[in-house]
């Protein structure tokens, strides 16, 4: 009986250890990780202020500036939209940003030489997470990217691609934001400075509405384009 007894306490005890072990073996541990990712994102912001006025080089102006500027901020198309084509900002410029970014559309009507219109009290801001760099780029009225042509005088643009020089932008002003580097929550103004030059007169037609769009796109700081 005894042995019995010693033989089902032994057998117990074996049970226990292989339970035991089998337990620890089938042990598992999670972790559990969260990642939240950021987001880059950039917005125009302020109330456009114009400044007119004329120069007249060795002429007399006499008060007579009959030009008309206009600047606002125009939503002109949907960003998140990235078929190339798709818009008026190339596709490939546009992906994943936001679909409420506006861009900066200046018009010159009744314009003549020597007419010079600033546009003041505007700046972009990083409404995103992660740091972004700037790229500039004026577009016409049709999506076109316009390509300056930089003299030390400022980069004049011929905006009909005519080989005639149309209006012309001092390129210290937004064309300085480019390459610059905001944080998130940062900002940066900046100004837009457009005249029809005197020194090429016989190029600047009547009876011409000149519109462009000032574009600024935000790429992650480690992503600009080189």
């Amino acid at each position: 009986m005894k042995t019995i007894q010693t033989s089902a306490i032994a057998v117990a005890a074996l049970l226990v250890a292989v339970a035991t072990a089998f337990a620890l073996w089938a042990d598992v541990l999670k972790i559990h990780i969260e990642v939240n990712t950021g987001n880059v994102d950039i917005e125009f912001g302020g109330d456009p202020i114009i400044t007119e006025f004329s120069n007249c080089g060795s002429g007399e102006c006499e008060g007579k500036n009959v030009g008309q500027c206009t600047a606002e901020f125009d939503d002109t198309q949907n960003e998140e939209d990235t078929a190339l084509g798709a818009g008026l900002l190339p596709g490939d410029w546009n992906s994943g940003s936001a679909n409420n970014d506006l861009e900066l559309k200046v018009t010159l009507s009744n314009a003549y030489p020597g007419y010079v219109c600033k546009v003041n009290n505007v700046y972009v801001k990083n409404t995103g997470s992660v740091p972004v760099k700037l790229l500039v780029k004026i577009l016409d009225q049709y999506g076109n990217v316009i390509d300056p042509i930089w003299t030390d005088d400022g980069a004049y643009i011929d905006i009909d691609d005519d080989d005639c020089i149309d209006f012309y932008l001092d390129y210290s002003s937004f064309f300085s934001l480019d390459g610059v580097q905001l944080h998130p929550g940062e900002s940066q103004s900046f100004s837009v400075l457009v005249g029809l030059p005197i020194d090429y007169q016989a190029c600047i037609s009547e009876d011409t509405t000149y519109t462009f769009y000032v574009v600024i796109i935000g790429y992650q700081w480690n992503e600009f384009p080189s």
